[in-house]
């Protein structure tokens, strides 16, 4: 039983310094272990109970945050969700697409994304039908954050509904002429 608090603890503080983490990255980049120790209240050897080092807590941060955002992007890119995420941590997203602060965070982010992409692309036979798809695709995925950097530039300025319209009338969508194209990747519904 003693364990099982213990356990919860261990949970509670990792959870407590990816928070402050987080907040340090965006606000700080820089940041110190030092900065860190002081807004988490932990010590030195706490700290490096959980993590390496700096890199690590970062490292650790961006799989968290990738492990979120790819939850909504497994098997078709559920567009309206995605931008819900991103709007949960605008601060953070806003960040790295618009002051290139963590870009691994963005690389490892996209990586993610183009082994999800090729998984459900696998099923297509034809090699250059595939290959079509995923170029369109990647146009789609940069049009996609290329947005979405604005809206967070622009301080979110409109509401993701709207946003999703806004992509949807840029692609100029009609759901049922999306079959062999690029956007059969793509969930531009919005959720119930």
């Amino acid at each position: 039983m003693v364990e099982n608090k213990q356990d919860a603890r261990i949970i509670r503080t990792r959870q407590t310094i990816r928070r402050i983490g987080l907040d340090l990255m965006t606000s700080q980049p820089d940041f110190s272990i030092s900065t860190l120790l002081d807004r988490v209240k932990i010590t030195r050897g706490t700290f490096y109970r959980h993590y390496r080092n700096k890199e690590d807590l970062v490292a650790d941060i961006n799989r968290v945050l990738i492990e979120q955002l790819s939850q909504h992007t497994q098997e078709q890119f559920r567009v309206a969700r995605v931008i819900a995420v991103i709007s949960e941590r605008a601060v953070f997203y806003n960040s790295v697409l618009n002051q290139q602060v963590d870009q691994i965070f963005y690389q490892d982010l996209m990586t993610r994304l183009r082994a999800q992409m090729r998984h459900q692309l696998a099923e297509v036979k034809d090699d250059s039908l595939r290959q079509h798809l995923a170029y369109q695709w990647e146009a789609i995925v940069a049009g996609f954050f290329a947005c979405v950097a604005k809206w967070l530039d622009d301080s979110m300025n409109m509401s993701q509904p709207d946003l999703l319209n806004e992509f949807a009338e840029i692609w100029r969508l009609n759901i049922s002429t999306t079959g062999q194209t690029g956007l059969q990747l793509f969930d531009f519904t919005t959720p119930a």
